[in-house]
């Protein structure tokens, strides 16, 4: 539910019909990934009217702290950002969906098939970071510029 009255409002909406666009991350935890990528997009969009939000498929998760140590490295701060449920959100306020794990096929079952079926339905596939990083946050970073390109992309696209 949006009950923002116009920009600049220090509780402004992060997605919803006030903007053009609004774009959901999607990961299988909500804890890495999808937190950059929707970290990016807010940091990256300008006066684009693009909402974002992220979730997972598995919820109660929390920020991993190498994303969030990674990204305020790049000048962008997701330490307030939240692990998600997609249960929790509606795919009708979306218009376009990215999976960034390659977890496409975690959305097969009936109550999840709707995320699919937006205008625009992505699958980035980004490696994991937690699972592969040798512990220097060098997995991280990597994957992090790696999203910023895809982020940057997506905002040109639109």
């Amino acid at each position: 539910e949006d009950s923002v009255e116009g920009k600049g409002r220090v509780m402004e909406a992060a997605y919803g019909p006030t903007y053009a666009k609004n774009v959901m991350f999607l990961c299988n935890h909500n804890s890495c990934r999808s937190q950059m990528a929707e970290g990016w997009i807010r940091h990256l969009r300008g006066a684009k009217s693009v909402g974002v939000a992220s979730s997972g498929i598995v919820g109660g998760t929390k920020v991993k702290e190498g994303a969030i140590v990674v990204m305020k490295e790049a000048g962008v701060d997701i330490s307030s950002q939240t692990s998600d449920a997609v249960a929790d959100f509606k795919a009708d306020d979306f218009d376009i969906v990215i999976s960034c794990c390659g977890c496409g096929a975690k959305l097969d079952p009936e109550d999840k098939k709707p995320w699919k079926e937006r205008p625009v339905f992505e699958d980035w596939a980004l490696d994991d970071p937690p699972a592969i990083d040798p512990g220097d946050l060098s997995a991280y970073r990597r994957v992090r510029d790696e999203c910023k390109a895809k982020c940057e992309a997506l905002l040109a696209s639109l």
